[in-house]
């Protein structure tokens, strides 16, 4: 397929005229004389490039997931409408009821940036992959073939997200110098085709010794097999896994390492999560990086990850967190007194996210000693004390007791249950020390080991070889001495990802991944004829999220889901910008009935 390209005046401002990418351009200004024709021509100009792809893809996992109508951690919605979570926020800054407030006039930059993010990493990309065969300089045909191979990587890495989350979308499979306003869609199925082929290509010749944040074979093998997954070719991602978890001298951290070592109170599960020790080189378990270092240029969140203020509860609300003889209970004042400790602790929480009552309680009822589970790695609701000092106008009679939820007034949003290894994040916070925390420096796994067994236990359960599955499972399981399954479901697949994988995952995209699944192959009366009307993502979070499910009533508004939500809308910009070309719209949302059968587009591009 080859992308015709139109230079037309009155060029937009962003990576198409036609609204595909929005106007945030996160290349480092150029000066006047560095330009795309003079600076992406030799191995030290592409490896700059690569150098942004990788940075694009820390956006997704740091920052404030609401900063003036500006979501920097959009990783978020891949957890909020999910089994997993919900929004937090009240309605007028969050989405509750996804009917009316999730619409293709939607705010990209808050709610949809993975559409903004995602184009602009296939961009960069294309960049690569477009100029890589003529760059001067390059020391073999090997590193030409390296550099190509990474390129290839990261436009699979973000058209697989984006096939989950929008469907059927453009297929764009070089630079685009100019402006153009004929893009077409593409079916989802022909574009997974299209990376898996480029996958197959890339772990030939991605380079198996890296340093840190960049991309190996290994995470080429390990972004194959998802993709394969999602084609239906489960024996290929069983080899893919295989060569994995085999062949590149990774493994699972099965024995204590790193920074805490020798405190024997701690345990190899924290080991693996606390911030200096990611990016150790004797940590065998990280297949790909992303790292953010206080203080270095370029760093995705330069103020830190916000995990705090956007995973922890709303616990310092004094106001909803009354004691039982009706005084404030907590705080987030600044300063130094007796209860700030919490404070420095905790963070000043604002519950971006609020777990479901299945990833609170459900997933953990038969944990036995699931280290993931225990006091070092999972925050228990019931930890949470008065802190409000009496000298601050806070009770002397419950000061440093647990908070009684029952003189809460909003446990939706300031009370609820953890894990403490992924989201209390301390290292370099710059509000620590008598200010208010909101959580610091942390590198982040982009690909880890664990999933790649998760991954290939899902293949092999496709592949009806339930004892090899099992086995993947138990030996994820047997690291954090949880008790073993004597046999597993794909449930219990799914559930075992929801335990290890909560903020490493993309989970909306691995759900939506299995509901086309069932529905190509006609699994418990599921069919791609009415895949929005009737689905198993959606039905799974029927199941799963409590808030969706009893349309839970928070604020002034409900929190409603519908079966169409199993994709998100094109943004209407895109469409009505791109005045040549057709870019269809999914079901449920306005402009549907504008389409034009995606077969018939495919053919545009014959």
């Amino acid at each position: 397929m080859k992308t015709k390209k139109y230079i037309l005046k009155g060029l937009a401002t962003c990576l198409v005229a036609a609204g595909l990418s929005a106007c945030v351009d996160l290349e480092p200004k150029a000066m006047s004389f560095l330009t795309p024709e003079n600076t992406f021509v030799d191995k030290a100009g592409l490896e700059t490039m690569l150098r942004l792809c990788r940075k694009q893809m820390n956006f997704e996992w740091f920052g404030d997931a609401f900063n003036s109508g500006n979501c920097e951690t959009y990783s978020v919605y891949e957890y909020a409408w999910s089994d997993l979570a919900v929004m937090g926020g009240p309605e007028t800054k969050e989405i509750h009821n996804m009917v009316t407030q999730l619409t293709p006039t939607t705010n990209m930059y808050l709610h949809l940036r993975y559409w903004v993010f995602g184009w602009n990493g296939i961009k960069y990309a294309n960049t690569v992959i477009t100029r890589a065969p003529e760059a001067s300089d390059m020391a073999s045909e090997e590193d030409r073939n390296a550099c190509l191979a990474e390129g290839y990587f990261h436009r699979a890495y973000w058209y697989y997200l984006l096939v989950n989350q929008f469907g059927d979308i453009p297929w764009i499979n070089e630079e685009i110098t100019g402006a153009k306003l004929d893009f077409n869609t593409v079916s989802r199925k022909t574009i997974l085709a299209n990376i898996k082929k480029d996958m197959e290509y890339a772990v030939q010749w991605l380079p198996q010794e890296v340093i840190r944040g960049a991309v190996s074979r290994a995470a080429g093998e390990h972004l194959l097999a998802k993709i394969c997954l999602a084609t239906g070719d489960f024996q290929q991602a069983v080899d893919a896994t295989t060569r994995c978890i085999n062949n590149y001298g990774l493994r699972l951290m099965t024995e204590r390492f790193g920074i805490n070592m020798d405190d024997k109170t701690k345990d190899v599960y924290n080991d693996l999560f606390q911030e200096e020790n990611i990016s150790l080189v004797e940590n065998k378990e990280g297949i790909m990086i992303g790292q953010e270092i206080y203080g270095l240029d370029g760093c995705s969140s330069p103020s830190g990850s916000k995990r705090k203020r956007n995973f922890v509860p709303q616990w310092h609300a004094g106001s909803k967190m009354k004691t039982p003889d009706g005084k404030n209970g907590t705080t987030d004042a600044s300063g130094i007194y007796d209860g700030y400790e919490q404070l420095e602790e905790l963070g000043r929480g604002l519950a971006k996210i609020r777990p479901t009552n299945y990833a609170q309680y459900s997933l953990w009822s038969n944990c036995g000693d699931d280290m993931r589970h225990n006091s070092n790695n999972w925050f228990d609701k019931s930890r949470i004390t008065y802190n409000l000092p009496a000298s601050k106008g806070g009770s002397a009679t419950y000061f440093g007791q647990p908070v009684n939820p029952a003189y809460c007034s909003d446990t939706m949003r300031c009370y609820f249950s953890f894990p403490i290894v992924k989201v209390l994040v301390d290292k370099d916070d710059p509000n620590a020390g008598g200010k208010v925390p909101v959580g610091g420096f942390t590198d982040q796994y982009i690909f880890r080991l664990a999933e790649t067994y998760l991954n290939r236990a899902e293949a092999y359960w496709w592949l009806g070889k339930n004892d090899l599955a099992t086995a993947d499972v138990n030996t994820i399981r047997r690291r954090v001495n949880a008790p073993e399954f004597s046999s597993v479901t794909l449930e219990d697949i799914l559930d075992e990802r929801a335990r290890e994988l909560f903020l490493e995952d993309h989970r909306k995209t691995e759900l939506t991944r299995i509901a086309f699944l069932k529905a190509e192959k006609g699994v418990d009366g599921y069919s791609l004829n009415n895949f929005s009307e009737k689905n198993w993502y959606y039905d799974r979070v029927m199941e799963k999220n409590n808030f969706f499910a009893e349309e839970y009533y928070y604020s002034t508004n409900a929190f409603i889901m519908k079966p169409y939500h199993v994709l998100w809308p094109i943004p209407r910009n895109a469409i009505e910008s791109n005045t040549q070309g057709r870019i269809n719209q999914n079901y449920g949302y306005d402009g549907y009935e504008d389409n034009i059968p995606v077969e018939e587009l495919e053919q545009r591009y014959k």
